[in-house]
């Protein structure tokens, strides 16, 4: 599943039908690892499927998916921060987190 996402995004940044940005990314990626670790605390024992070797393998998978999401892309691509008006909260952090975590219970719990 993990190498599913990752050949899907290399193969749409190939196709230059993705945009792709490392600082957004790596805010992506941040906002995810800290997603992981609130979902973390509210498990059984406070503990992953994965421990923590193995999530930090994991991690890129999310940010890979929530960067080729459409409202993502749809900022990258115009740079305009009304953007995430459309998702109705207005901000980039609470939507960059509700699809990690929505990701990771769906792949993960």
């Amino acid at each position: 599943m993990f190498a599913n996402v990752q050949i899907k995004i290399i193969n749409q940044l190939k196709s230059n039908t993705m945009k792709f940005d490392r600082n957004i990314y790596n805010i992506i990626l941040v906002h995810a690892s800290r997603t992981w670790e609130r979902l973390r605390l509210e498990q059984p024992h406070q503990e992953m499927p994965l421990d923590n070797i193995e999530s930090a393998e994991a991690l890129p998978s999310v940010a890979d998916f929530v960067i080729g999401t459409d409202l993502v892309q749809e900022f990258l691509k115009s740079r305009d921060g009304n953007v995430w008006d459309k998702f109705g909260d207005g901000c980039s952090d609470t939507y960059i987190e509700k699809v990690s975590r929505e990701y990771i219970v769906k792949n993960y719990l």
